[in-house]
């Protein structure tokens, strides 16, 4: 890039001088406006820089070949940017020239150095250095997209299975997460339990102390009442012995009185056997009797009813009589 910066650099020399370039000498030529303007472009125009064959477009071409350009434009601006004070420098000295009185300009022209086929010949090697330049390029950035594209491979597969790990891992922390969330279930319901199960103990530790307190309360009781009746037994057992002495006394009477009962019980049996032998005497004193009313009652009853039967005929007799004395009165009456 240098080189061609260098090569392409034009010799600065005062306008009535030109070389030529079949001989290389210099040869006066006029000083006139149209020569001090056209060296002016000529030194204010950038340096030619040799192009890359225009075959490829710009979104096909290389990278590599990219950069290359780049930097040779970086380096033909920065040439250019070194020659513009000098051109600065003699437009101000042609200027403070021109205020002379004499009118004597000294105008500074581009002269060439090399023959238009020199151009060419050097035009071409640049052109084939630089595709020569543009191909190991290719070749180089060939060689490090192949590696690039196996780094990539290589992170592409490690990054599957980082993630196919992670996934994994993300199962297993999900796993996990559910278990612990299991277990801190399972720990708050056992804690929940067992505080369940503390609070039964402690009330039935609580009943245990009240029921055994009432137990006791209960001996206490039971003992006291023991003491009395074992107070009360020994009584029994000295009233029992009372009660024994006076069962046999009862006993001796019982036997007496049933000497006495049985003594008693003949006497009365004979009283009794009297008395059925005087009932019976009245019994059949009695039925004779009966019989003998019996008759008279028949008797009685004849008698009344022989007297009705007279009595039903005098009844009779009356009314007869009393029919014919009713009739004698009518008759009696008829004739008066």
């Amino acid at each position: 890039d240098t080189r061609s910066a260098h090569l392409s650099e034009p010799a600065l020399l005062p306008v009535g001088d030109v070389t030529d370039p079949t001989t290389g000498s210099l040869t006066k030529r006029p000083s006139s406006p149209e020569a001090t303007r056209t060296s002016r472009r000529a030194v204010n125009e950038p340096p030619v820089v040799a192009t890359p064959p225009q075959g490829r477009s710009e979104g096909s071409r290389h990278p590599a070949s990219r950069a290359l350009e780049a930097a040779q434009a970086d380096n033909s601006l920065q040439v250019l940017d070194s020659k513009k004070p000098s051109a600065e420098m003699e437009r101000a000295s042609s200027q403070d020239d021109g205020g002379d009185s004499k009118g004597a300009v000294v105008q500074l022209v581009q002269v060439l150095r090399y023959s238009q086929s020199d151009w060419n010949k050097l035009k071409q090697d640049l052109e084939l250095n630089f595709q020569a330049s543009l191909l190991n390029k290719e070749r180089d950035w060939s060689l490090m997209l192949a590696e690039r594209d196996k780094k990539i491979a290589a992170l592409e597969e490690t990054n599957r299975k980082v993630k196919h790990t992670n996934e994994d891992m993300r199962m297993i922390v999900a796993e996990f997460e559910k278990t612990i969330s299991q277990l801190q279930a399972e720990k708050e319901k056992t804690k929940t339990d067992s505080h369940k199960t503390v609070q039964s103990l402690e009330s039935e530790r609580d009943q245990a102390i009240e029921d055994l307190q009432s137990v006791e309360t209960a001996f206490s009781d039971l003992h006291r009442r023991y003491e009395k009746s074992k107070s009360i037994i020994e009584g029994f057992k000295r009233n029992e012995e009372q009660l024994k002495q006076c069962v046999e006394d009862l006993q001796t009477k019982l036997k007496k009185s049933e000497m006495k009962l049985q003594a008693l019980r003949s006497q009365a049996e004979d009283k009794l056997d009297k008395a059925n032998e005087d009932i019976e005497k009245i019994k059949k004193s009695t039925r004779s009797d009966m019989v003998r009313l019996e008759a008279a009652l028949k008797k009685a009853e004849l008698r009344i009813s022989g007297l009705e039967e007279s009595l039903q005929r005098k009844c009779v007799v009356n009314r007869c009589e009393a029919v014919c004395s009713e009739d004698a009165v009518n008759v009696w009456c008829e004739q008066m």
